[in-house]
């Protein structure tokens, strides 16, 4: 008798053990990561990476940024005498800080804040002797623009607590989006002889996984959030839109100058391990000056990708390509700081092969993959989106 057969009476319990394989659920997310890496990098690295699933259709969380410490004077010249002057943003200091326009040189103690103006007593830190200065940096006129550095409190001998900084962690939010991809046969196509080595199913299943991961891949890198209700659906929303504030305008050609200077920004904040997926033609643009310095990477390392590794001062830049990123997108690239991005699967099911769905009288087949996934970007500025690169 075949195995896993369910051979008991009517009413006895059902196990594992004897349910027919074809009417199984099939969990492939492993096998369809595996088909063509290189098709889907964003994907592949992502759902690798990921260790957590999304428990709620709408998943939600959390976060907040060390608080800021520059800001700028904002208005008139204040020459060495005046004792209140603006700043862009005052909501970065409080009263018994330090601040230093770093444009002088001239420390200054915080009194009191009144919305933007701040009343400070000048040249705090000059030190002097009778009439001969021994330290410090004297006060010195202030232009509009000056840079201006918060050093940190200067509390006082048996001082009382400061003031109290606080900020609120941000919320952030996406949608699990449900991807279907079926595809069926008659029973006549299915038992005809074929001159291939394979069924008509069989070519179709392989067929139709990588048509399956190419859609996750767009929705994932290009999809918007949105919640319909009265279709009673949901979209995911893709890296671009979590990364609308993160961009890098080349604006020309890219040359190594040029891209060291962005490298810069891009390694500010986060790892410095991040990968850049880009066009095929960004990375030949590359490769015109940076062909001795990119070091090819075999797939065994990299979830099965072959990609480059470009060492900068800033950090190591693993290169991988994506045929996603061409016509409007060829000029784009995204740095990610693969730490902080979840590709996460509705409370675990991942992609999954549904088999023989279709209806219980139908002469024929029908099977279908299924994903329920969102995707989570934390600390948007650990990530940047490269454009405007020009080609020749």
């Amino acid at each position: 008798m075949p195995a896993n057969i369910w051979e008991g009476s009517s009413g006895a319990p059902v196990t594992t053990f004897k349910i027919d394989t074809d009417r199984r659920d099939l969990n492939v997310a492993n096998d369809i990561l595996e088909l063509e890496p290189s098709e889907t990098p964003f994907l592949v690295i992502g759902q690798r990476a990921s260790q957590q699933s999304a428990s709620s259709m709408e998943e939600t969380w959390f976060d907040d940024e060390l608080a800021p410490w520059w800001t700028e004077a904002d208005g008139a010249e204040a020459d060495t005498s005046a004792t209140t002057i603006t700043l862009a943003d005052s909501s970065i200091v409080k009263p018994k800080d330090l601040i230093k326009n770093t444009t002088t040189g001239e420390i200054m103690f915080i009194e009191s804040i009144s919305g933007n103006d701040v009343t400070v007593q000048r040249g705090y830190t000059l030190e002097e002797i009778g009439s001969n200065t021994i330290g410090g940096t004297e006060a010195a006129a202030i232009d509009d623009g000056d840079n201006f550095m918060r050093l940190g409190n200067a509390m006082e001998e048996n001082s009382l607590s400061p003031e109290a900084r606080a900020t609120q962690p941000k919320k952030f939010y996406n949608y699990v989006q449900v991807f279907r991809t079926p595809f069926s046969g008659s029973w006549e196509d299915e038992n005809e002889p074929k001159k291939t080595n394979e069924n008509e199913r069989t070519r179709k299943s392989r067929r139709k996984a990588k048509e399956h991961k190419l859609d996750l891949e767009r929705a994932s890198v290009f999809g918007e959030r949105n919640e319909i209700i009265s279709d009673n659906r949901r979209t995911m929303g893709g890296l671009f839109q979590f990364l609308e504030n993160e961009y890098i305008d080349v604006n020309g050609a890219l040359t190594e100058t040029k891209f060291e200077e962005t490298l810069e920004e891009c390694f500010r904040y986060g790892s410095k391990e991040k990968i850049f997926i880009t066009s095929p033609r960004m990375a030949s643009e590359l490769s015109l000056f940076a062909r001795d310095r990119i070091e090819t990477r075999s797939g065994e390392d990299y979830y099965g990708l072959r990609i480059g590794e470009y060492i900068s001062y800033h950090g190591t830049l693993y290169i991988a390509t994506s045929h996603m990123f061409e016509k409007d997108y060829a000029n784009k690239g995204a740095v990610l700081d693969m730490k902080n991005i979840d590709l996460m699967p509705y409370a675990g099911m991942n992609t999954t092969l549904r088999k023989n769905i279709q209806e219980n009288d139908r002469l024929g087949w029908k099977d279908e993959y299924v994903t329920a996934m969102t995707l989570r970007v934390r600390l948007a500025k650990t990530h940047k989106v490269i454009e405007g690169v020009t080609f020749e």
